[in-house]
């Protein structure tokens, strides 16, 4: 009996001390990765993109932290170019995940989960997993996977690199496959920028409701009364810091405003770029399908009959041609050895119309070996298909498409703008200089706007004398017929009784330059009205 229980002892024992052992071989791999986390980013017009380099457990000849590098900057090259995307910075997501590098089966574990929760806590619409793996010594595979954090819908392309490789080819298959996956995912794209714009648009109106509520402030008449009493006095003061407090909370909510204005129209331009190339994306792959059709074609008539079909050579315009104009010269050259029977040009896939030919021409000299053409086409707004077909007397015919842009020329465009929140005489603001700067960078960065077509005066140089200088005098002076003309203001404004002014609410709006004093808005603010005159100077003053 004794002998019995000490082997039962022994049993559970053992069962123990294999329990043991197995949670300690367990716990390594089912332990959860600690992930960090990042303070919200300002609200961004372009999809937040994060990217990860994966690579797979065998002794690579490029080390992981080289060919991560690589990715990045390759990504960041693909991502810049499009001007739709802005890519994580890589020690931004070094902050989340660590620096020390994780194995590619927790990132691939419960079809990659960990991305897609890194991606959340990095505020991206999307992760980009680049992963390497090996077939073989010789034979390599790259896996580009687009996810999108929001959805977990998954976006898939695989490229097959024989060999080491040069730095070159390499570098191209990237690009080509990056190309690839985001033709494949561009409805994706486009119906998360379609989102991502509601919910600014939503902001948007939150923010000028809260504004038009906060704005509904009865103004207190600033003249003291030395008969008030006390507790009449305290009530005043206590209703005028509630007025400055409501005047702080709308300057927030304007900044916030125009936060969001220039995101929702860097959003409205994305959702325009990736339309445009994924219309060109699907104008290429149907030329690519006809191309193989009339290669097929071709084929099949030579092998019957041995005969060579038309040779159309264009001259004019060339590939991907950008035009800023709205019409082109279309010209070429379509030779057959056995003579032309007639030559077709589409625009668009539409007949090219002239006269009443639509577009088909008869070639009438018999025989005739060698045509020239020259036409001058209309194009439409945005990519253009130009097509010329050809037939000879066999019947075989021959194809050519160029695709060119046209673009409308933009007019010239000039700016002020002005930021203040530092003054010496008026109470401070917090976000207006930073606001006008934003804008700034919005004009010349985004918009491409000459530096030197806009001026930015800010604090101290927003004085009185300037701005005039600047708006009745430079401004003035380059602005010419037709240009645009684009005033920013972030600074404060202010209102005195004035029974004859131009709005007939009895109320004189200003400005406050940097130098304003608001004992006297008449000779050191900016009238509302005088900016009507100087970009109008022949209306009539109010008397």
């Amino acid at each position: 009996m004794k002998e019995k229980i000490n082997v039962n002892r022994r049993l559970r024992y053992t069962e123990t001390v294999f329990a043991i052992m197995l949670s300690l071989f367990l716990l390594p791999g089912c332990a959860s990765v600690r992930l960090g986390t990042l303070p919200e980013p300002p609200p961004s017009g372009k999809l937040r993109v994060f990217v990860k380099a994966v690579s797979g457990n065998y002794d690579w000849d490029t080390p992981h932290e080289n060919f991560e590098k690589r990715t990045f900057t390759i990504a960041e090259q693909f991502f810049v170019k499009s001007g739709a995307y802005e890519i994580v910075p890589i020690e931004v997501v070094q902050s989340i995940i660590g620096k020390k590098e994780l194995a590619t089966w927790r990132w691939k574990m419960g079809d990659w989960a960990l991305a897609v929760d890194a991606g959340q806590r990095l505020y991206a619409e999307y992760v980009l997993i680049v992963e390497r793996e090996r077939e073989s010594s010789q034979r390599r595979y790259y896996r580009f996977l687009l996810i999108n954090v929001n959805t977990k819908k998954r976006f898939q392309v695989m490229s097959m690199i024989s060999g080491k490789g040069v730095k070159e080819e390499w570098q191209q298959s990237y690009r080509e496959s990056f190309v690839k996956l985001f033709d494949d995912a561009s409805e994706d794209l486009l119906a998360t920028a379609n989102r991502k714009s509601r919910a600014v648009s939503g902001e948007l109106a939150d923010a000028r409701k809260e504004i038009q509520e906060l704005a509904k402030v009865p103004v207190i008449d600033s003249k003291p009364d030395k008969t008030l009493s006390a507790k009449e006095t305290a009530s005043r003061e206590k209703r005028e810091q509630d007025v400055e407090d409501k005047e702080e909370k709308i300057a927030v909510l304007e900044a916030k405003l125009s936060r969001l204005m220039m995101s929702l129209t860097q959003l409205e331009e994305m959702k325009k770029q990736i339309e445009a190339q994924r219309k060109k994306s699907e104008i290429l792959a149907r030329d690519l399908a006809e191309r193989e059709q009339r290669e097929k074609m071709l084929l099949s008539k030579i092998e019957d009959s041995s005969k060579a079909a038309p040779v159309i050579v264009l001259t004019s315009p060339m590939q991907d041609e950008i035009m800023e104009v709205n019409f082109v010269k279309f010209s070429g050259v379509v030779e057959d050895e056995k003579g032309l029977k007639q030559l077709e040009i589409y625009i668009n896939d539409k007949p090219f119309m002239k006269g009443s030919d639509r577009g088909i021409r008869i070639v009438k000299e018999e025989l005739q070996k060698r045509l020239e053409f020259t036409e001058r086409v209309y194009l439409e707004k945005g990519l253009n298909r130009l097509k010329v077909r050809a037939v000879d007397t066999d019947g075989l015919f021959a194809e050519t498409t160029v695709t060119i842009q046209y673009v409308e020329r933009l007019k010239r465009v000039w700016a002020v703008v002005i930021g203040i929140d530092q003054y010496p005489n008026v109470r401070q603001l917090k976000y207006a200089v930073n606001d006008a700067g934003l804008f700034y960078d919005h004009l010349v960065k985004w918009n491409m706007i000459p530096a030197e077509n806009v001026i930015l005066l800010l604090n101290s140089d927003a004085t009185l004398t300037k701005i005039r200088s600047a708006l009745g005098t430079d401004l003035k002076n380059m602005a010419g017929k037709d240009d645009m003309v684009v005033i920013y203001f972030a600074g404060h404004g202010a209102a005195e009784k004035d029974a004859q002014s131009s709005d007939g609410d009895g109320l004189e709006k200003y400005l406050l330059p940097f130098d304003a004093d608001l004992k006297d808005l008449y000779a050191t603010a900016l009238p509302m009205d005088e900016l009507s005159k100087i970009f109008n100077p022949t209306l009539t003053p109010i008397s």
